[in-house]
């Protein structure tokens, strides 16, 4: 029997929304691990009944010491040598001890943020929303999962939908820097130069920890500013998070219960969103829109892409996990390029740029196809 690696119980608590949320796929797994950890043990009891006799003990040494002797001597073997961390794939060991497994969970710093209140620390590093010039529309999209793809032919692929509108544009520019970390610490980079330590339970951080995030400056220069996330406002305490960065206004899932919805966390598809985000510039003068986009997240199903623009065979891109993703990213573009073309948005200042490189779950070699821990950035200017 193995043991289920679970995190502690303020953990699990502050998860729970992920879980309400989440893909079809996950709540699968865990319904599985559930039903395990539920009926294993009464299984076990039923099959050591015939051993339940006063020579038990030693079959209980024999195995404990063919169980000692193997980890002693094989803990170090793996069935696949691989150096470094990948994203859920860092374990590859033959044999080795469960009961360290689930230290190494519990004792990470991901699981410890979700119980701790956080210390928000500001930061010099590059970030994209520090190019915004002195527009009365500006537009910033935090797009999940968005990292850089290894060859020029394919990022410019992936960003056709924008660049093949080059007439419509005052100016367009894009690049890439290094980041690594999770997409809240991505948003908080964007808005407001922050990064978090110790925690995620925002709600008990004061409002002046935040005072000089984008959303706050801006609002106090006269600017209408909402944020909206396809995803539901508990994960990651957005409900708390975003008003204290200085949005006026919000729009989560929960919010329209009628829109299409994607596997991720049983979001909006972002597909469903543009007309938001054109109402909102057709409604005010002065707009700072930010949109933390949702349905290129991780793992990237087959089922949300409605856009086979982009050829993977074309780029030489495995299939699974990058190819999906690249598609993924196209299909979000092809449909910013379409909203660009709407009367509401002359003037909108755009900025897209990646909350982290994207988390990859399979086996063949990925560095020839996508750069480690760096995501893009594209600026762009509609003509008035």
């Amino acid at each position: 029997m193995q043991l289920f690696p679970f995190l502690d119980i303020f953990a699990a608590i502050s998860l729970a929304p992920f879980l309400v949320n989440a893909p079809l796929r996950y709540m699968v797994l865990v319904g599985i691990v559930a039903t395990y950890l539920t009926v294993m043990p009464f299984i076990m009891r039923r099959l050591a009944k015939p051993f339940m006799i006063k020579t038990g003990w030693l079959y209980v040494l024999f195995v404990s010491l063919v169980g000692f002797f193997a980890y002693s001597h094989f803990n170090e073997i793996k069935y696949v040598d691989r150096h470094g961390e990948r994203f859920a794939q860092s374990d590859y060991f033959v044999i080795h001890s469960q009961y360290k497994r689930y230290r190494w969970v519990a004792d990470s710093e991901f699981v410890k943020h979700f119980g701790k209140v956080p210390t928000m620390i500001p930061i010099d590093i590059d970030n994209a929303s520090s190019y915004f010039g002195n527009s009365d529309k500006k537009l910033l999209i935090v797009a999940e999962s968005w990292g850089v793809a290894r060859h020029d032919s394919t990022q410019k692929d992936i960003l056709a939908g924008i660049y093949n509108q080059t007439d419509r544009l005052e100016f367009i520019k894009d690049g890439y820097f290094d980041f690594a970390g999770a997409t809240v610490e991505g948003e908080l980079r964007e808005l407001c130069l922050l990064d978090v330590e110790g925690g995620y339970a925002f709600n008990k951080v004061a409002n002046k920890e935040f005072d000089n995030c984008l959303p706050n400056q801006l609002k106090r220069m006269g600017y209408h500013t909402i944020g909206m996330h396809g995803g539901f406002s508990q994960i990651y305490e957005r409900d708390f998070l975003y008003p204290k960065m200085g949005f006026a206004e919000t729009v989560f899932a929960e919010h329209h219960g009628d829109k299409k919805r994607c596997e991720a966390f049983n979001g909006i598809c972002d597909n469903e969103l543009f007309d938001i985000v054109a109402e909102s510039f057709a409604t005010h003068d002065k707009n700072f829109f930010y949109w933390l986009t949702l349905t290129s997240h991780s793992h990237y199903p087959r089922g949300d892409i409605i856009n086979h623009r982009l050829d993977c065979n074309k780029h030489n891109l495995p299939k699974g996990d990058i190819c999906n993703n690249f598609m993924l990213h196209a299909q979000f573009f092809d449909g910013l390029g379409e909203l660009i073309k709407r009367p509401e948005m002359a003037g909108v200042e755009v900025i897209v740029v990646g909350d982290h490189m994207p988390p990859l779950m399979m086996r063949e070699p990925i560095h020839s196809h996508i750069h480690w821990q760096r995501v893009s950035w594209l600026h762009f200017k509609v003509k008035a």
